[in-house]
């Protein structure tokens, strides 16, 4: 390990940083534009030494990489969460694994979150806080040996959540639609128009504290308000979803709403939409316990098994 030096990142090390990505992160390949907007232009990433963003080098060539993050840029009604830090992605070069250099990343950047007085460390984070979001957390089937790594230098599974799919062509628009309103007709379920974006934003806020509300904020900045579907009662917005081609999510109801199947009208609508758009599946990679429980009753499928992680300081 003497050979190995760690330091942060430089702009000259992009080629070789998204090469170990792609040949490390094999389900989760990148490339040079995904990489800048995802690290370079996010608000909690400042080039420098105190940038969080540690390298592996070896006789001048990066073998390996890790980002940690704190919060420079507040979470929306949630802040800057003072205690907590978030390793949302590592790698080392398939040929230099199993040699010490993952620790060696992992002691740069405990050092960097004690130095930043963090109390709590997670891979990668939490719904509603997960700056620097790839993935929900380590792939257990498709990387075993960082999950071990991990366990080792500490850290503990805190919980499991999974990415679902299915195709759409044959779901039975009309077949869940009923059984979505056998209770509930009270509520009114539509698209978010421009009078009743000021409502929304202050459901989000008092519902959903958290990157959903970004994810929002960013879907409406960008003019496509007819993929943002509302549920409401008695003229208040109980519940939402979003989406972006045949990507779903974020998708959310109110704990006070949760016995009208206000969240299998909304999803039901949502996927009427995607096909129609000619949407031919409907996928998410992220979705906790009970949330997936809802979907199964759709067909959604598992088709990954995430680990997220915590370890406290």
């Amino acid at each position: 390990m003497a050979e190995i030096r760690i330091r942060t990142l430089l702009g000259s090390d992009l080629n070789a940083i998204v090469s170990i990505w792609n040949q490390a992160l094999h389900r989760d390949p990148i490339n040079e534009g995904r990489f800048l907007s995802n690290v370079s232009a996010d608000p909690d990433y400042w080039p420098g030494e105190d940038s969080g963003f540690f390298v592996a080098v070896k006789d001048d060539q990066p073998v390996g990489f890790l980002r940690a993050i704190i919060r420079r840029w507040p979470n929306d009604r949630v802040g800057l969460e003072p205690e907590d830090g978030w390793l949302p992605v590592m790698a080392v070069a398939p040929e230099y694994q199993r040699a010490g250099i993952g620790t060696a990343l992992l002691h740069a950047a405990m050092d960097y979150f004690k130095r930043h007085g963090r109390k709590r460390v997670w891979v990668c984070g939490n719904t509603g806080s997960a700056p620097g979001y790839t993935f929900p957390g380590v792939d257990k089937d498709a990387y075993p040996g960082a999950l071990a790594l991990l366990q080792k230098a500490g850290f503990v599974i805190d919980h499991q959540p999974v990415a679902m799919s299915r195709e759409v062509m044959d779901f039975d628009v009309a077949g869940f639609e009923k059984k979505a309103w056998e209770t509930g007709a009270e509520v009114e379920v539509s698209t978010l128009g421009p009078e009743r974006v000021q409502d929304f934003f202050a459901f989000m806020a008092e519902a959903f504290p958290g990157d959903w509300n970004i994810a929002a904020r960013l879907k409406v900045k960008a003019g496509r308000l007819g993929e943002i579907l509302i549920a409401s009662l008695d003229g208040k917005i109980v519940g939402y979803c979003q989406w972006e081609g045949e990507h779903f999510g974020p998708f959310g109801v109110a704990e006070a709403a949760r016995n009208k199947r206000v969240g299998a009208k909304l999803f039901t609508e949502a996927v009427k939409r995607i096909r129609q758009a000619d949407g031919r599946s409907v996928w998410f990679n992220w979705a906790d316990e009970d949330a997936a429980r809802f979907y199964q009753r759709f067909g959604l499928g598992v088709t990954r098994r995430f680990a997220i992680l915590r370890k406290d300081l």
